[in-house]
């Protein structure tokens, strides 16, 4: 990784960044103001300055899901998501965090080579769970337990 990198939470001040980075990613991104509705979840991790990276994690504990981990094209395999990743974990276990969800393309190979290597298992299936593009929803749990619900 070239320059300093910061993770943090997110501040009201970082929706507008983290909104480019949903559309620079995702095809159904969300909008600054969705963004906005959920920055009090959310996580950021900048580098020299830059939002690079965030994820947006509720809590409702002991259950956690995440509903977006991104990092942004020219700063993958950099190592980055799992920084972040592990920041979060760490500051939602301080809040109760026991248990914790996603749900990820079937076809998103790489994202799920990544949730495989933090520790995430399979545990369920959502077919036809995404549109534009269509695909299926592959449910899956990190926990101690290795349990889905």
């Amino acid at each position: 990784m070239m320059g300093n990198i910061e993770i943090r939470r997110a501040a009201a001040a970082d929706a507008a960044a983290i909104a480019e980075l949903e559309r620079e990613i995702f095809p159904d991104a969300w909008s600054e103001d969705t963004v906005l509705s959920y920055i009090d979840s959310a996580f950021v991790a900048t580098l020299d300055g830059e939002t690079v990276a965030y994820l947006i994690l509720r809590l409702i504990a002991p259950e956690g899901e995440i509903y977006r981990i991104a990092v942004s094209g020219r700063h993958r395999r950099q190592g980055i998501a799992r920084e972040l990743f592990s920041f979060a974990v760490s500051a939602e276990r301080t809040r109760g965090l026991e248990s914790l969800y996603l749900e990820v393309r079937e076809k998103n190979a790489p994202a799920r080579a990544l949730y495989d290597s933090l520790g995430f298992r399979e545990c369920g299936l959502r077919r036809g769970y995404y549109k534009n593009p269509d695909d299926n929803a592959i449910i899956m749990v990190y926990d101690d337990e290795n349990t889905c619900i």
